[in-house]
């Protein structure tokens, strides 16, 4: 038998082992998305909004499942110039469950999200446990400077 014969009768094994080794680790689901239209305002805890523009981020309340299971797996941004919001997107099923919007106002005019300098953006964060679908309307406080997504969520017991 042919030295290069020998060679590919050798690898063939490895081969096979090395595609099911792929397959199994490759089970990823097929992606699944509804559109979403979320309506809302933002408020504070005590007196008015302030001026300023709202940069909003959306997630998936809790992502993946079994020991890769996490909190707040990242959907997509948008801004808004007023408290008062609405905005349409594709809400990935495949990706998790619930929703979280994570809101900070731009009270600087800087278009950072606080700097060491500058701590006085405020933000919050509101959450639905369940996935949601078609038209969402939710409300959220600002209530501390300088907070991202994951100081809020998950609570603190």
């Amino acid at each position: 038998m042919p030295e290069g014969t020998k060679r590919i009768i050798q690898l063939i094994p490895i081969a096979l082992a090395t595609g099911g080794l792929i397959g199994a680790c490759s089970n990823v689901p097929e992606e699944n998305f509804t559109t979403v239209t979320l309506n809302g305002n933002v408020r504070m805890i005590a007196g008015p909004v302030p001026a300023g523009k709202f940069h909003f981020r959306l997630y998936n309340l809790e992502a993946l499942e079994g020991e890769l299971r996490h909190p707040l797996e990242e959907i997509e941004d948008f801004e808004s110039e007023t408290p008062e919001f609405s905005h349409t997107f594709e809400y990935p099923l495949h990706k998790g469950e619930g929703l979280a919007v994570h809101v900070w106002l731009d009270t600087d005019g800087d278009g950072f999200f606080c700097t060491p300098e500058k701590r006085i953006d405020p933000s919050g964060l509101s959450w639905i446990g369940e996935t949601p679908s078609g038209e969402v309307v939710i409300s959220i406080m600002l209530s501390d400077n300088c907070r991202a997504a994951n100081w809020f969520y998950p609570p603190t017991t």
